[in-house]
């Protein structure tokens, strides 16, 4: 029963999701995403006694963890297949400057304002620093896709944030790992196995691997496309498959599977880029299908209770989290950046850095490994409030962009 009545939910909320999907992403100034949230948040005091209790019991956020994981997975592929297929070549040095520069930016600045906020001492709060770090590509994709965000908002902003979005979820696991092993380990142990085993393996390894199994299985698609053996409506399959294969394969050898598919993803793309093929968009029927559901899952498991008891500094630290740990930092870096060729451009693009499904990912996974009780709890407001915010103020902030930049457009031309 327990099973049940929450795929009943989840099932409906995507259902009425699939058939409003014109009305919500192009009249209402609300994402998909947020409704969805908040659905599983008004369902939280039924669903979530009947989640904790007789679905999932003490393992609910192992749960939770593991539906994030394989939602990350197939959000990344789905970012990787929409972005045109030589956009990292393109577009490397903006790409080196918001994930080389910008993300361990706002990973230090989410640290100093836990520690200022919360009290904590400094390996917590980089823990939640890196926890917060990563944008979302599933929000991000809600914010940058639709019929306003492509009539008013440029495809270089649109594919830059998207990008990022889906690179940086797996690059923050470095930046997760070190607190993490800082706080579990001796320091020269830590640090040595952060070297070599993270950065050497599980981040170099799944560029690595991940970048010949997208590449393969480009060139086999090409020949078996070619034969003819396959259509390009096996794209879809493709990518939904190729996600799944390389997320679950290289954690079994230990190594970053949401990176290693975004990887898999770019250079899918690359080796298909010498056929012919119909635009092709995971995100649309597929992702949605497994993209809106966590965000109900998220909304069921909301901790009220522990939000009420941690006060007014935790609801300061997620709106400074979602409001200033990364704009100011776009508005300094934006001279590097050419993909951002007006100011108002670097304002929506530094504002949009929504915090989601990785965000929970990471905090579960926090929690496993170092026992802390208060990260769910702190990564959960941030999620809430970001979600919230951004999903309702991506369609008036594209119009305003749209506009500003068409009165400039008219004050060149007169």
């Amino acid at each position: 029963m327990a099973l049940e009545l929450l795929l009943f939910a989840i099932g409906g909320v995507v259902l009425t999701m699939s058939l409003l999907a014109g009305l919500i992403s192009n009249r209402l100034w609300i994402s998909e995403v947020t409704l969805c949230l908040l659905f599983g948040a008004a369902l939280g005091p039924l669903l979530g006694y009947v989640a904790e209790t007789q679905l999932f019991g003490d393992n609910r956020m192992n749960t939770l963890e593991e539906v994030a994981r394989i939602t990350l997975g197939i959000a990344v592929m789905g970012t990787a297949l929409r972005l045109p297929m030589s956009y990292v070549r393109s577009w490397w040095r903006d790409m080196g400057v918001v994930l080389l520069l910008g993300l361990p930016l706002m990973w230090l600045t989410g640290a100093g304002m836990a520690a200022a906020l919360l009290g904590v001492g400094l390996l917590p709060a980089l823990l939640i620093g890196a926890i917060t770090a990563p944008t979302d590509p599933v929000v991000a994709a809600s914010i940058v896709t639709g019929r306003i965000a492509n009539a008013k908002v440029p495809a270089r902003v649109r594919h830059l944030i998207q990008a990022e979005s889906a690179a940086n979820d797996g690059l923050g696991f470095l930046f997760v790992m070190l607190p993490i092993l800082l706080l579990t380990k001796p320091a020269a142990e830590a640090w040595g196995e952060w070297a070599s085993r993270i950065i050497l393996w599980e981040v170099g390894g799944a560029i690595l691997i991940g970048g010949i199994i997208g590449w393969l299985a480009g060139k086999l698609f090409v020949w078996a496309k070619k034969k003819p053996y396959s259509e390009d409506e096996s794209l879809l399959t493709i990518g939904l498959a190729l996600s799944l294969t390389v997320l679950a394969g290289l954690e079994l050898i230990g190594t970053d599977g949401i990176l290693a598919v975004f990887v898999a993803g770019i250079m899918f793309n690359r080796g298909i880029s010498d056929i012919e093929t119909h635009q092709h968009n995971l995100h649309g029927a597929i992702t949605r299908f497994f993209d809106l559901p966590v965000f109900v899952l998220i909304g069921v498991l909301l901790p009220w209770k522990e939000w009420l008891a941690m006060g007014w500094n935790a609801l300061f630290l997620a709106l400074a989290l979602v409001l200033l740990r990364r704009l100011p930092w776009w508005l300094v870096l934006s001279p590097i950046i050419p993909s951002l060729k007006k100011r108002d451009e670097t304002l929506f693009a530094g504002f949009f850095g929504p915090i989601g499904v990785a965000a929970a990912y990471y905090a579960m996974l926090a929690h496993d490994k170092t026992g802390i009780e208060w990260l769910w709890p702190v990564a959960s407001l941030v999620i809430f409030l970001s979600v919230i915010i951004h999903g309702i103020s991506a369609t008036p902030l594209a119009n305003l962009l749209g506009r500003r930049l068409e009165r400039y457009e008219d004050e060149a031309k007169g």
